[in-house]
Formats: structure tokens, C-alpha cells, sequence
């Protein structure tokens, strides 16, 4: 399997608390977050791991460069885009067929996305697996809509849920090349993440179908690195 990390962003928050690395090399049990995601991955059989990295921070890039030197599949891909979208857009060009997508500071259980993993190279060609969780933790979750016949129809971000259920987006998406073509031959210009999503569902032919984690969460403070912490201690 192939994955695909973004971290194009800022990690602004860290920096209001007077973080002097990059996000993504905030510690977690001493560890860059972003080693920690690479050994998880690892462990679930990384064939080629992405990352959309923002070319602006040296520090994050000397890392990763470190961790293709000691012989792991990370592929550096020094990128300065205007959104998320587009980050996972330049990440993951060239990738042909299925990959799972997510930011550098995604925490969700590793045996569910272990399942999870599987569920993605199992699926039918053209079909998006994204990750959903009844977890709500983020001031302004982005919300997923689900119809009667299980599928992922719509996507709102922040206000309240869904009449159907309050159930948010992962952070964890199950994508393709395939996939990924899609919108630009439609003509469509998302403008973040979230709004590539709800595209996705609700102008494209493409088949959205949830995967449903117990817990997942982003790492965007202090408070919730203690908490991420806290939570991967159980799968040390």
C-alpha cells in the first residue's frame, strides 16, 4: 500500500505556544509526530510514503531526508501551495493506483486502521474509502452525511450534524489515481480539504463509502499532544 502524508501547513497553534520546530516534528514520547505516523505505517506493509512537504521548513525536510537514508520508502515532495487540496493534489501525483491520504498529525487506534488498510486494497476500483469517526473533538468538525444505503453523500464543515447523525470526517482517506483525475476533469476547484470531500460526494461519479473508527483525532496544541500521549501509550 502506498500512503500519503500532508504537511504542506504552518502548525500556526504551535507556534502561538512558542513550538520552535515545525508541527510536524513535535514530539511524541520524545519522537517527531512524523516518525511516529512513518513507524505506524511501516507496520502496515508502506510500499512508498509520500510526503507533501512545505518546502519552507528546512528542519522538517532535513528529517525526512534523515529517515530515506537509513532506508525507509519516504518519498520528499518540497511543495508551497494555496490550500490543502492542493497539497494532497501535488503529494500524490503520479500515484496510479490506491494510496490512504492523511495529515502528519492524525492519531486513530492502529489495529482499526490496520483493518482499515486492508478494507482499502480490498475495495472495488474507483471507490472511495474515507475514514469517519462518532469521535467529536474538533471545534469545527467537518460532518458527513450517510444515506439509507450506506453511502457518503454529502460533507458539512462546522454548525451542526446532519439530521441522519453526528458522525465527522477521520482525517483518513481512501483514495486512487483514479480517483484523484476526477475532479480536475470536471472541471472542479476545491478549495481545501474539506472542500475536496464534499466535491467529491456530491458532484462526482465517483462511489464514497464510510469506514467508521471508534476514535481519531488531529494533534493541533499541547493539550492535544498530551492527549495523543495518553492514547497511543496503549498500542506501545
Amino acid at each position: 500500500m502506498d500512503f500519503v502524508i500532508l504537511a504542506g501547513g504552518l502548525g500556526s497553534r504551535f507556534v502561538k505556544e512558542g513550538y520552535e520546530c515545525p508541527k510536524p516534528l513535535v514530539p511524541l514520547f520524545g519522537k517527531p509526530m512524523m516518525g511516529v505516523l512513518i513507524n505506524t505505517l511501516m507496520k502496515c506493509g508502506a510500499e512508498h510514503i509520500y510526503v507533501g512537504a512545505n518546502a519552507r521548513m528546512k528542519q522538517l525536510l532535513d528529517y525526512l531526508d534523515e529517515l530515506k537514508a537509513e532506508g525507509l520508502p519516504v518519498e520528499v515532495r518540497p511543495i508551497i501551495t494555496d490550500n490543502s487540496y492542493c497539497t494532497l493534489k501535488a503529494a500524490s501525483e503520479g500515484i496510479e493506483g490506491k494510496f490512504i491520504a492523511m495529515t502528519c498529525d492524525a492519531i486513530f487506534p492502529t489495529d482499526e486502521f490496520q483493518s482499515y488498510v486492508k478494507a482499502v486494497e480490498e475495495s472495488a476500483a474507483g471507490v472511495a474509502l474515507m475514514g469517519l469517526t462518532r469521535f467529536v473533538e474538533d471545534e469545527s468538525p467537518l460532518y458527513a452525511r450517510i444515506s439509507g444505503s450506506g453511502e457518503v453523500i454529502d460533507y458539512r464543515y462546522g454548525g451542526a450534524p446532519f439530521e441522519e447523525g453526528t458522525i465527522v470526517s477521520a482525517g483518513l482517506y481512501g483514495l486512487s489515481g483514479e480517483i484523484m483525475s476526477v475532479i480536475p476533469e470536471l472541471g472542479l476547484e476545491p478549495e481545501s480539504l474539506s472542500d475536496f470531500q464534499r466535491l467529491l460526494a456530491v458532484k462526482t461519479p465517483v462511489k464514497v463509502l464510510p469506514y467508521e473508527f471508534t476514535i481519531a483525532f488531529d494533534v493541533d496544541n499541547t493539550r492535544d499532544r498530551v492527549h495523543a500521549e495518553e492514547f497511543l501509550s496503549k498500542f506501545q
